[in-house]
C-alpha cells in the first residue's frame, strides 16, 4: 500500500487523562479504538492535515508502534507528560513549580483557553479566568479598579477554589507589577493584593467615599495601618470602585453621624459649599444628607449651591434626572409683583406674568410649603378678571385655545404634521417635556400661550379644541378630527391614535399627512399620589415624555420627506394646580358632597333647578359661570383663585377645573428635527454720559459705574441672559442683574462696573453677553466707542469760572 509522506502522523502516550481534544485527534482507550487507529494508519492518504493519534494504555502504545513497522509507515511516536501537553496545548512556557500531579488533579487540561499567541502561564490561566486586564505587566490607574473588580466577582470566587493554582499565578502577577511600578502607591497595592484581595477592597471603599471628609470619619472605618497605607492611593484611581458591602454600611453610618453633627453649623453658602466639597457624589444617600441641608432654612439657597449640587452628583447611582432638576425649587426666587389696587392688566401682560413671575414662585412656594396671602389675592384678581373678559378672550384666534389647531396649519403643505395633545400640561412641566424633545433630537422652533376653557377639564376642552368649534355633534375625536381635514384641511389625510404603542405601530405616511395623539397619560400621573410609590410626579411625567419623544424621533427617522417639514406641534387642553393647606377654603355639607363628586377636579356642574338651592356662602368662594358660547344650558361653579370646595382628602396630587393662572394660561410649541434659526437679540446702552466733541461715551475709573443695556427680544421664545462679562478695558464687575427677556419684548440689563486705571488707555467698551434661548447658548459682542476719565479730573476749579 502507497504511502503518502506529505502527511504527518503522530502517536502520543499521555497515559489516565483526557485533554480538551483539537480536531483530528483520535483517542485510543479500548481495543476497538486500537483497531479504529490502525485503519487510519493504513489510510492517511485519505486524510486532509496532520492524523494525530492520543493512547491512553501503554500496551496499546506498543502495538501501534509496530503496526506503522510493519505498514513502513513514517510516523513520530512519544511520550507526553501533563505537563508537556499542557504547553502545547496552552501555548505557554509551564512553570517549574507546576508538577504533573497539580495539572490533572485540578483539571487544567480541559480548559479550552485562547492559544493563538505565545504567552506565559500565569497570564493565560488568570486572563482566562478573570480576564484580559490580568494580561497587562503593569498596573496602572486605569486598570486598578478592573482588577479589584474581576477578583471579587462570584465567578473569581468559584474559580480560586476549583483552580487553586490561580492564587500562586496571582502572586506571580502581583509580583511583575511590583517590579515594573513606577509609582509607590502600586507597590503598596500589589504587596496587599495577592495576599487578601479582599482585605484591600474593603479599604479602598472606603477611602473611594471619604476622601475628603475629615479624618476623624475615616478612623472610625479603618485601622491606623490601612489609613497609612491607603492614603498613598490617589483617589482619582478609585473613583469608581464598587463597594464592599460590609464597609458600605460603616461608611453610611459615619456620614450620618457626620451630617449630624455639623447641620447646625451650615447657615451660610459658604460652609453649606465646605460641607459639599466633603462628599463624593457617589452615594444616594450623600444626596438626600445635602437635600436636608438645603431645606432646613437656615441657608439663603443661591441658584450656584443648586448648580454645584447638581454637578456634584450628575453621575450618582439611583439620583434621576428629575431629582436634580427639582432642586432648582429650593432657590426662592424673586417675589412676584402684585396687582394694585385699581390698576389692570392686559392680556399680554397677564401671560408674561404668570410665565416670567408667577409661576417660578408658585412652584417653589408649593415646595417649600409657603403661603403668601397678598400674592393670592392678585391670583384671585386674575380668576375676576378672566370670568369677566372670558367672551373676548375667545373671540381672538391668537388668544383662545379654542382656535390652538387653527393656527397650526398655515405651513402645512410639505409637513407630516405630529400634533401630541399632552391631556394636562402645566407650565411648570413644559421644561420636562421641552427637555425630552430636545434630548430626542428635537429643537424649539416657537413657543406660545394661551387661554383654556372653563371649567378647565378635558370632558368640556379637548372636544372643542380637536372641533375647532364651540358646538359639535360627534362624540368620538377621531370624527371631530375627520371632520375637520374635509372642511378646513383640504382633505388632507388625518390619522388620529390614542396612545403611544399606536402611534410606535402606524405606516408612516409616504404622503403630507397630520397625525394627532391623544396622549392622557400624564393627566393620570399628576392626578396620583406618587409619593406614596416613593417617586416624584416630576420624573414619573419625564420618564411618560422621553418615552413620546424617543417614538415621535423614530417616526421623523423613517420620514422619507425633508427633515424641516417634519413638524411635531404639542398642544394640551389645560393646566391644573397644587393647592397649599392655607389656600383651602372649604366647608362640609350634603349640597357640597352632591355637587362635588370627583375630588381631582374643583369646579360643580350645577343645573338650572339648582341654582337657587346653592347656599349663598359656596358663591363667596367663587364665580356662577355660564359660557357665552354654544346652546347648552348649564351652569358652573368655578372657584376664585385657590379655593376649594371639597374638603381634601389626605391625597397628594394636583387638581383642576378652577380659574388660577398655572390651570388657565396654557403653552403650546412647534418641533423640528433641524436647528431653528434664531435671531440675535438687540442690544442698546440707555443712560450714557456722551463727550460733546466726540461723541464717545464717558466713564470715570476707579469708582463703581452702573451700565444699562436694553435687550430687546425678536424671537417667539424667551431669551434668558446666562452671564454678561466686561471684555474691555480691565474691570471687577461687583454685580449684575441678568434678566428674561420675554418673546417679542425688552428688559434691562444691569452691570456694576469698577474700570481699573488702564482703562485710561481704552478707545472702547466692550461687553460680551451669553444667553440661552430654548435650550440653547449663544454669545453676542456689544462694543461701545468711549472715553475713560479720572474721576479727580470732575473737581471744580477757578479755570471752570
Amino acid at each position: 500500500m502507497p504511502i503518502n509522506h506529505e502527511h504527518q502522523v503522530e502517536v502520543s502516550l499521555i497515559g489516565d487523562f483526557q485533554p480538551v481534544a483539537p480536531n483530528a485527534v483520535m483517542w485510543v482507550r479500548e481495543d476497538r479504538d486500537y483497531v479504529l487507529a490502525c485503519n487510519a494508519l493504513s489510510q492517511t492518504t485519505n486524510h486532509h492535515g496532520p492524523l494525530r493519534i492520543w493512547v491512553r494504555h501503554p500496551s496499546h502504545y506498543a502495538w501501534l508502534r509496530n503496526f506503522a513497522e510493519q505498514i513502513d509507515l513514517p510516523a513520530r511516536f512519544q511520550e507526553k507528560t501533563a505537563r508537556l501537553l499542557l504547553a502545547e496545548l496552552w501555548n505557554v512556557t509551564v512553570p517549574s513549580w507546576l508538577d504533573d500531579d497539580t495539572i490533572l488533579t485540578q483539571g487544567l487540561l480541559n480548559l479550552d483557553v485562547e492559544n493563538t499567541a505565545p504567552a506565559s502561564f500565569v497570564n493565560r490561566l488568570l486572563t482566562h479566568l478573570l480576564g484580559a486586564v490580568f494580561a497587562n505587566p503593569v498596573l496602572s490607574s486605569n486598570s486598578l479598579e478592573p482588577v479589584i473588580h474581576a477578583l471579587n466577582t462570584d465567578a473569581a470566587t468559584v474559580a480560586f477554589q476549583q483552580y487553586p493554582v490561580a492564587g500562586r499565578c496571582l502572586e506571580d502577577k502581583c509580583v511583575e507589577w511590583e517590579k515594573n511600578a513606577s509609582e509607590a502607591w502600586v507597590k503598596e497595592v500589589c504587596k496587599r493584593l495577592s495576599q487578601d484581595f479582599l482585605g484591600l477592597w474593603r479599604p479602598l471603599s472606603a477611602w473611594s467615599i471619604l476622601h475628603h471628609y475629615p479624618g476623624k470619619v475615616l478612623e472610625y472605618v479603618l485601622t491606623p495601618v490601612q489609613i497609612q497605607w491607603v492614603r498613598k492611593v490617589p483617589p482619582k484611581v478609585i473613583a469608581t470602585l464598587p463597594l464592599e458591602s460590609m464597609v458600605r454600611e460603616q461608611i453610611l453610618t459615619q456620614i450620618h453621624l457626620f451630617f449630624n453633627s455639623i447641620k447646625a453649623e451650615v447657615t451660610t453658602s459658604e460652609a453649606f459649599g465646605k460641607v459639599l466639597g466633603c462628599v463624593s457624589g457617589r452615594l444616594s444617600q450623600e444626596f438626600q444628607h445635602i437635600l436636608e441641608l438645603l431645606k432646613q432654612d437656615r441657608i439663603p439657597v443661591t441658584a450656584r449651591d443648586v448648580a454645584s449640587v447638581r454637578e456634584k452628583f450628575q453621575s450618582c447611582p439611583g439620583i434621576s434626572i428629575s431629582q436634580l432638576n427639582s432642586l432648582a425649587y429650593l432657590v426662592k426666587p424673586q417675589r412676584p409683583t402684585l396687582l394694585k389696587e385699581g390698576q389692570q392688566w392686559s392680556r399680554r401682560e397677564w401671560i408674561q406674568w404668570t410665565v416670567n413671575d408667577y409661576m417660578p414662585y408658585r412652584e417653589w412656594q408649593t415646595h417649600a410649603g409657603h403661603f403668601d396671602q397678598e400674592l393670592e389675592a392678585t391670583v384671585q384678581r386674575f380668576s375676576e378678571w378672566y370670568v369677566d373678559h372670558y367672551a373676548s378672550i375667545h373671540q381672538e384666534p391668537a388668544d383662545s385655545l379654542i382656535h390652538g389647531i387653527s393656527a397650526l396649519a398655515a405651513d402645512w403643505e410639505k409637513a407630516l404634521a405630529v400634533i401630541l395633545v399632552v391631556d394636562c400640561l402645566p407650565i411648570n412641566f413644559w421644561r420636562l417635556l421641552d427637555e425630552a424633545l430636545r434630548n430626542a433630537g428635537f429643537s424649539q422652533h416657537d413657543r406660545s400661550y394661551r387661554f383654556a376653557l372653563l371649567p378647565t377639564v378635558t370632558e368640556h376642552n379637548k372636544p372643542r379644541l380637536l372641533a375647532g368649534q364651540w358646538e359639535n355633534d360627534k362624540a368620538a375625536y377621531d370624527e371631530l378630527l375627520q371632520d375637520r381635514a374635509k372642511s378646513e384641511w383640504a382633505g388632507r389625510k388625518l390619522i388620529y391614535v390614542s396612545s403611544l404603542r399606536a402611534l410606535a405601530e402606524m405606516e408612516i405616511p409616504a404622503r403630507p399627512a397630520t397625525v394627532v395623539l391623544n396622549f392622557i397619560d400624564g393627566d393620570e400621573v399628576l392626578h396620583e399620589d406618587v409619593e406614596a410609590r416613593i417617586t416624584t410626579h416630576e420624573e414619573e411625567l419625564y420618564r411618560l415624555y422621553s418615552r413620546m419623544a424617543e417614538t415621535v424621533h423614530k417616526m421623523a427617522d423613517h420620514w422619507t420627506g425633508s427633515p424641516e417639514d417634519f413638524h411635531v406641534h404639542v398642544v394640551t387642553d389645560h393646566g391644573a394646580c397644587w393647592i397649599l393647606a392655607e389656600e383651602t377654603r372649604s366647608f362640609d355639607s350634603k349640597m357640597v358632597s352632591k355637587l362635588f363628586v370627583d375630588e381631582k377636579y374643583r369646579f360643580a356642574t350645577i343645573g338650572q333647578d339648582q341654582l337657587k338651592e346653592i347656599p349663598e356662602n359656596l358663591w363667596h368662594l367663587g364665580f356662577r359661570f355660564q359660557s357665552p358660547f354654544g346652546s347648552e344650558n348649564i351652569w358652573y361653579f368655578i372657584p376664585r383663585g385657590h379655593n376649594t370646595v371639597r374638603p381634601a382628602s389626605r391625597k397628594v396630587a394636583y387638581t383642576h377645573g378652577g380659574a388660577s393662572p398655572e390651570e388657565v394660561i396654557v403653552p403650546t410649541g412647534l418641533y423640528k428635527p433641524v436647528k431653528a434659526a434664531w435671531k440675535a437679540p438687540s442690544c442698546c446702552f440707555l443712560g450714557l454720559e456722551m463727550e460733546p466733541d466726540t461723541g464717545q461715551a464717558r466713564f470715570y475709573i476707579q469708582r463703581v459705574v452702573t451700565l444699562k443695556l436694553g435687550i430687546q427680544n425678536p424671537n417667539p421664545t424667551a431669551i434668558r441672559v446666562v452671564r454678561a462679562s466686561v471684555l474691555l478695558p480691565e474691570t471687577d464687575l461687583k454685580g449684575c442683574e441678568s434678566p428674561t427677556v420675554a418673546a417679542g419684548q425688552e428688559a434691562v440689563l444691569t452691570l456694576d462696573c469698577y474700570f481699573k486705571k488702564s482703562a485710561l488707555d481704552q478707545p472702547r467698551l466692550e461687553i460680551e453677553i451669553l444667553y440661552e434661548i430654548a435650550g440653547e447658548t449663544h454669545t453676542i459682542l456689544v462694543p461701545l466707542a468711549s472715553k475713560f476719565k479720572s474721576a479727580m479730573a470732575t473737581r471744580f476749579s477757578l479755570k471752570d469760572l
